[in-house]
C-alpha cells in the first residue's frame, strides 16, 4: 500500500474503520450462540476460497453470494455481516493475500449490508417477506448491496491504479447481474426454507451449473493468452 496515493491510502483507511464501527455496532444485535450462523460462515467460506476468476485479472465471481442472500433474508442483516467477516478472514487466511485487501474488502461488504438492511427495514417496516411490499423490500436491498458493493470497490481501483469505473468494468452489465441474481437466488432459497427446507435443494442444485458456467470467461481469456504463444494453439 505505500505505493498508493495519499487519497487511496485515507480511502482505504476510512473504509476499514467505517466497516470496523459497524461490525462492533451490528455485532451487538446478532445471536452468537446460533450455530446456523456458523455453518453458513462454513459454507461462504468455502465458497470464497473456491471463487472462479472473471474475464479479466480484476475480476472474480464466488457463490458465496448465495450464502449471503440467504443469511440476510433468514437472520437479517447483523447476521449476515457475521457471515462475510467470518468468510472473508477464511479466505484471507487460505489465500494469504495483503492486509489491506481482505481489511479493505471487510470494510466494503459490511457499508454495503448495513446499508441494504437500511433500505430493506425502511420498506418492509415488519411487514412479511412473502407480500409484495416485502418482495420489493428485498428485490430493492439486494440492488443496493450490489451498487454499493461495486462502487466502494470502483473508487479504490480507480483512486489506487487511476482506472475509470469503465475501464475497471466494475459496473459491467454481466457482472453487476451476477451479483444480484446469485444474491436474488440465496434470498429466494431462504423463504422456500421458511416453509419447506427439503424443497429448497431444489434452489441449490442450478448452482453448480452456474459454478462451472462463472469458469467459461476465464477459460476464454486463458485460450487467448495461449494463441498469443508461438507454438501454441494455433488461432
Amino acid at each position: 500500500m505505500k505505493n498508493f496515493s495519499s487519497a487511496a491510502k485515507v480511502y482505504i483507511l476510512s473504509t476499514i474503520l467505517i466497516g470496523l464501527g459497524l461490525v462492533v455496532w451490528m455485532g451487538g444485535k446478532v445471536e452468537w450462540a446460533n450455530a446456523g450462523l456458523y455453518v453458513l460462515a462454513a459454507l461462504g467460506a468455502a465458497a470464497r476460497i473456491l471463487k472462479v476468476e472473471g474475464p479479466n485479472d480484476r475480476t472474480n465471481y464466488s457463490l458465496a453470494w448465495f450464502v449471503y442472500g440467504f443469511a440476510f433474508i433468514t437472520y437479517g442483516a447483523g447476521a449476515a455481516m457475521l457471515v462475510m467477516v467470518i468468510s472473508i478472514l477464511a479466505e484471507w487466511a487460505w489465500h494469504k493475500y495483503p492486509w489491506y485487501i481482505q481489511a479493505f474488502n471487510i470494510g466494503n461488504h459490511v457499508i454495503a449490508i448495513y446499508l441494504a438492511g437500511l433500505v430493506f427495514d425502511l420498506i418492509n417496516k415488519g411487514m412479511k417477506v412473502l407480500d409484495l411490499t416485502g418482495a420489493i423490500a428485498m428485490a430493492a436491498a439486494i440492488l443496493v448491496f450490489v451498487i454499493a458493493n461495486h462502487f466502494l470497490v470502483g473508487m479504490v481501483v480507480k483512486l489506487a491504479r487511476g482506472q475509470s469505473f469503465a475501464e475497471s468494468g466494475v459496473f459491467g452489465f454481466l457482472t453487476l447481474f451476477l451479483d444480484f441474481i446469485l444474491l436474488a437466488m440465496g434470498a429466494v432459497t431462504a423463504l422456500v426454507w421458511f416453509s419447506n427446507p427439503a424443497a429448497s435443494l431444489l434452489n441449490i442444485l442450478p448452482l453448480y451449473l452456474l459454478y462451472n458456467a462463472l469458469r467459461v470467461p476465464a477459460l476464454k481469456r486463458q485460450l487467448e493468452d495461449m494463441k498469443k504463444l508461438p507454438g501454441k494453439i494455433p488461432a
